[in-house]
């Protein structure tokens, strides 16, 4: 069969190629003579003129009567196989009764027999089916199965009874092909012979005789709705394949006048577990305007699992009944009911929802928090569902005020943002943390003196980083670094509290222009130390060089060990970022720094960001440490980084350096 196919292919590709034009006076009898000797591998001109002639005869009677008569003695005289198929081709063209005995012999050769089934399939003469009926009876192997098949294309009734027989046949080739048949033919005894195979036949061909059953009602569908209903419904017995009978209740579903509706509602009552998650997931499909509110009304009678199903389908037909529904099972019993309807309320819902959402917020196990939440940020009615929020924020208890405050947030409410000052300057700490990290994330530039404000006027201490916070980003949110230090100075004069004030000095630091360093510089100095301290911690992360010599005169002082240690770092940090323009200014630095260290730890910290120094005196530095035995390590690993960056620049003290390190002590 392989081989046939391809030779096939072969012709069909040597047929593309176009042939010379038929000259009238060529004889179509030599012609003949060269198509009969045809083998794969030659030319096929003599084909493709032959072909030329089939499809120009078309208003020719007389032409296509030669033409058949010379096609009928290729099947009866000496051609090859492949001229032979040509001709049975041809004859699916220009063949009549007149080609059926020629035909009827192919039919009893395993050979070709599938090549006479070519014409004999389309052939609309009822004696086409009486030469396949009777070569039916003595074929045999794979002649029988293709003759099988196509009287099942042709849908031959009249075969139906030697159909039925063979698909009791011991060889199960033969008996599937003449099921499939039955299921092409489909009129009343062939659905009989189905019906009786479907009770008996053995395990190797019910997935035949299933198929072939699925044929038969796909076909009389459009033909005969009863019978296909008919059939489907045969398929529907307890016993069979549970995809089996999902597969007919769909099909039966869609024949249906309502969709398959009442269908759906019988299952339900009946509780039939391999069919009821089918029917529950056809509701979504119904057409019947009634049908969401005519299963909401059923929803609180399902059991859990299928109430669930029926929740995601009534979300996905999402009209008003059906959200009116799902909404209702928001504060179900059932875990699973109730993370099915907040899930869908969640993409469906608008500010009508929020209640009973807040309400499932408050009871939800730890497991469920993030879906509801994840739910009221979804929500839809954008300003009406935050205003609804905002209701239930103000009337909520405290533990819950933390997880509606963050929905807020998330849902960019910045209508909140009253309420969410409100909630800062509050005493409940999880309150007002989750209000300052709100402000972070919601206010803009116009919100920095409210929220300046909140800070400077916070009453919950454990809030106090979280308002710094969102101080912070509020302030980022002002390109003008002026502005920014001028808001937060504007703060610091009014503030009278300590913890106030070094939350202020802080946020100097973020503003980094020269009024907010005069300002922290000053507050180095305060009589109170934890201004002091916070003043020292800023300067010690001050952004630019401008906090260099207030820092250098902070490690030159003596008595606050802790001070001077942050400067120091501070001091190696300014430096190293520095390093992206080394002059000599910067050599100078790293100079006084080596000079201040105290401990060869704090050599080691220079070290470090001095080998990210591309500049010859750096490299001159790090040279110098390396008689140090303590830093020697530090200090060689500096002269190899510093060494290969100048080395294009310098090579001669590159390499100089490089041999220190390889040089014996």
């Amino acid at each position: 069969m392989r081989s046939h196919m391809l030779s096939i292919l072969v012709v069909c590709l040597a047929m593309t190629s176009s042939p010379r034009p038929l000259n009238a006076a060529e004889d179509v009898a030599a012609l003949f003579a060269q198509a009969a000797k045809y083998e794969s591998g030659l030319s096929a001109e003599p084909l493709q003129k032959l072909e030329q002639l089939v499809y120009g005869s078309a208003a020719d009677a007389a032409l296509r009567t030669r033409l058949e008569a010379q096609f009928v003695k290729l099947l009866t005289g000496e051609a090859t196989f492949e001229a032979r198929r040509f001709a049975c081709k041809q004859l699916m063209v220009v063949g009549t009764d007149a080609a059926l005995p020629a035909l009827a012999k192919l039919l009893g050769d395993e050979q070709t027999a599938s090549i006479a089934c070519l014409p004999l399939a389309v052939s609309s003469s009822p004696k086409a089916g009486e030469v396949l009926r009777g070569a039916l009876a003595s074929a045999k192997g794979r002649s029988r199965v293709q003759i099988v098949t196509t009287l099942g294309d042709r849908r031959d009734s009249a075969a139906v009874p030697a159909l039925a027989a063979l698909a009791r046949d011991a060889d199960d080739a033969t008996a599937c092909s003449a099921v499939q048949a039955l299921g092409k033919i489909a009129d009343a005894p062939a659905r009989e012979a189905l019906a009786a195979l479907r009770k008996d036949a053995p395990p190797a061909r019910a997935a035949a005789v299933i198929e072939a059953t699925f044929r038969a009602a796909r076909k009389l569908a459009s033909e005969d709705r009863p019978a296909a209903a008919a059939l489907y419904a045969g398929l529907l017995q307890a016993g069979a394949p549970a995809h089996v009978r999902r597969g007919a209740m769909a099909a039966l579903m869609e024949l249906d006048a309502d969709g398959g509706q009442q269908r759906i509602v019988d299952l339900l009552e009946h509780r039939d577990a391999t069919l009821t998650p089918l029917a529950i997931a056809r509701v979504s499909a119904l057409k019947r305007e009634s049908a969401s509110a005519d299963f909401a009304a059923l929803l609180p009678k399902l059991p859990p699992a299928e109430r669930a199903w029926m929740v995601e389908a009534l979300a996905a037909r999402g009209d008003a009944p059906a959200r009116q529904a799902i909404l209702q099972q928001v504060l179900s019993s059932d875990a699973v009911v109730r993370r099915a309807a907040v899930s869908a309320i969640g993409e469906l819902g608008d500010a009508s929802a929020v209640a009973s959402l807040c309400k499932a917020l408050a009871a939800a196990s730890a497991t469920e928090v993030r879906e509801v939440e994840a739910a009221l940020i979804r929500l839809g009615g954008r300003d009406q569902t935050d205003q609804a929020l905002v209701g239930e924020l103000k009337a909520a208890e405290p533990a819950l005020r933390p997880q509606l405050i963050a929905v807020l947030a998330r849902r960019g409410a910045r209508s909140s943002m009253p309420v969410l000052l409100d909630r800062a300057r509050g005493e409940d700490g999880g309150s007002a943390q989750a209000a300052f990290a709100a402000l972070g994330r919601l206010g803009d530039a116009s919100a920095l003196p409210a929220v300046l404000d909140a800070l400077a006027n916070l009453k919950a201490g454990d809030a106090r980083s979280q308002a710094e916070t969102a101080a912070a980003r509020v302030l980022a949110k002002l390109t003008d670094p002026s502005a920014r230090s001028a808001a937060v100075r504007a703060a610091l004069t009014k503030g009278s509290d300590i913890a106030t004030r070094c939350s202020l000095i802080r946020l100097l630091g973020k503003c980094g222009d020269a009024a907010a360093l005069a300002a922290v510089k000053a507050a180095a100095a305060d009589a109170d130390a934890s201004v002091r301290d916070a003043a020292v911690r800023t300067l010690a992360d001050w952004s630019d060089a401008g906090a260099w010599d207030d820092l250098s005169a902070l490690v030159a002082k003596p008595g606050n060990d802790t001070h001077r240690a942050l400067a120091f770092r501070g001091l190696v940090r300014l430096a190293g970022e520095m390093n992206a323009k080394p002059d000599a200014a910067l050599i100078a630095r790293y100079r006084a720094l080596l000079a201040a260290a105290r401990d060869d730890n704090e050599r080691k910290l220079v070290l470090a960001a001095l080998s990210g120094c591309a500049h010859v005196d750096a490299l001159a530095l790090a040279v110098g440490l390396l008689d140090t035995a303590p830093v020697r390590a530090e200090a060689a690993q500096a002269v190899r980084k510093i060494a290969t960056a100048i080395r294009p620049q310098h090579p001669k003290e590159a390499q100089a350096a490089l041999r220190r390190i390889t040089a014996p002590k």
